[in-house]
């Protein structure tokens, strides 16, 4: 699945993190991310509590697309345990895929609290009066 979405050989060589933000202390997203190593050599090398995975990505491998899939979904157990939520509750999980030109630089699957995320989007141009 993995090497799929990174449009990569099966046993390729991939880099793998896993983040939980927080805002106030309290865990608001478990980031899962599959990086491509040719597309970002140095990402585990990395200093993650200072720069986001997104914005090293982003440096090293200029965006150029992205695919984002949204739904919601029960939490697995383990990540009851890193967002601190009962395994009742319901989150969102987006699935995000970026490329750098011809490339796919990575894939990840983020994971919010229902109870403490909501989706907002605002495009083109809005004029209030």
């Amino acid at each position: 699945e993995t090497a799929d979405a990174l449009e990569l050989d099966i046993g390729a060589p991939v880099f793998h993190s896993l983040i939980v933000h927080s805002e106030n202390g309290v865990p608001v997203q478990i980031e899962d991310r599959f990086v491509n190593p040719a597309a970002a050599p140095d990402y585990l090398a990395q200093d993650f509590a200072s720069l986001t995975p997104n914005a090293y990505l982003t440096a090293a491998a200029p965006l150029s697309g992205s695919e984002h899939i949204v739904e919601a979904a029960m939490p697995q157990s383990w990540e009851c345990k890193l967002l601190t939520i009962l395994k009742s509750e319901p989150c969102l999980a987006i699935r995000r895929r970026t490329w750098s030109g011809r490339h796919v630089v990575s894939t990840a699957r983020l994971i919010y609290p229902g109870n403490r995320y909501r989706l907002e989007a605002r495009t083109g141009k809005v004029f209030e009066e």
